[in-house]
């Protein structure tokens, strides 16, 4: 009776302990240690297959685990194998030291590679000559002069997060700037090397009242992305900086590999709200998509409307844009559909 008794208690304690083996990742390689800008990182590994869990999540961490250096889903074969290639380097991959790669299906598995942006090279001595040259008489050219590149883009905008805000005016901050003491004074401790126009204004352009201090980022993009007449003549003006550098801001990252495709699984529920929803948290952290007034609080009980899945699946097939989509994706969050923490 005893023992009836204490094996009883050992299932009620363990209830667990016979499915423990399904979904667990047993191991995944890398094909390299050490990678280096525009290397191909492979990566391969086995599950124990659930049919249930059709994909594993694989997360690539920067150094300190700060921030994703890329993601992706890669679906399951049927005898637990699963391999994907990421491309090593690029904005998301910040600074050279050690990315640690964790594994995700039921259970995760964590292990890290080195990434060194360039290899270190020791340079070629410069070729010497005794013989004079055959002519003293300056060479002439009828090309225009190779111009010298300007120097990066710098901009203060969004130091702060969502500052200034796509959907607002320049001229909405300075009035407020100009009549809200507790504003000017809240402004004046973050830039206090800076006035409000440096920070919340527009490039100047040898166009009068272009772009206007009473029109919002976001009228311009629009019109940019949306009317091909506009786009047309705004390349034809400024052939040498982009609508983004015009306003302000700098030039958007470009979205990782793998999210075209993992926007393509979502539409049809093949990976879960949640982990499409961690993918958009990790763009707007990194500035991939700059969406204005996102909300903060519990998610409404509605549900994704079907024309945003209905786009996801569009944009990873090219018959939408990449601008449409990411509007999609600002009307979830900023109709409070889906929260990012």
């Amino acid at each position: 009776m005893i023992r009836n008794f204490a094996l009883l208690l050992l299932f009620l304690l363990f209830p667990l302990s016979l499915n423990s083996v399904f979904g667990v990742v047993e191991d995944f390689t890398t094909n390299k240690s050490l990678y280096h800008k525009d290397n191909q990182l492979n990566i391969s590994g086995s599950v124990s297959y659930d049919p249930e869990i059709p994909f594993v999540t694989i997360q690539i961490f920067t150094p300190g685990k700060l921030n994703f250096a890329d993601f992706n889903t890669v679906p399951v074969n049927a005898d637990g194998s699963f391999s994907t290639v990421f491309h090593v380097g690029g904005p998301t991959w910040t600074s050279d030291g050690i990315y640690p790669i964790k594994v995700t299906y039921a259970g995760s598995i964590e292990k890290s590679v080195e990434y060194k942006e360039s290899f270190a090279t020791t340079p070629e001595p410069e070729p010497t000559s005794t013989s004079e040259p055959t002519s003293t008489s300056e060479p002439t050219s009828t090309s225009e002069p190779t111009p010298v590149p300007s120097s990066a883009f710098t901009t203060l905008k969004l130091q702060i997060p969502n500052f200034p805000s796509l959907d607002k005016s320049p001229q909405f901050y300075i009035d407020r700037y100009n009549n809200e003491p507790s504003y000017k004074s809240w402004f004046d401790s973050q830039f206090p090397f800076n006035s409000i126009t440096d920070v919340v204004g527009y490039k100047l352009t040898s166009l009068d009242s272009f772009p206007s201090l009473d029109k919002s980022p976001q009228f311009y993009l629009d019109r940019y992305n949306n009317e091909p007449s506009y786009k047309s003549w705004f390349d034809s003006q400024f052939s040498y900086i982009s609508i983004y550098n015009v306003l302000g801001y700098e030039d958007p990252i470009p979205l990782p590999p793998g999210m075209k495709s993992d926007a393509g699984k979502w539409a049809i529920g093949a990976i879960s709200d949640s982990t499409f929803v961690a993918e958009i948290e990790f763009m707007l952290e990194n500035n991939i998509i700059m969406i204005s007034n996102i909300p903060s609080g519990d998610a409404s009980e509605d549900e994704i409307p079907a024309w945003v899945r209905n786009n996801a699946h569009w944009w990873s097939q090219d018959l939408i844009s990449e601008y449409e989509f990411v509007n999609s994706l600002k009307f979830l969050i900023q109709e409070g559909i889906i929260v990012i923490n």
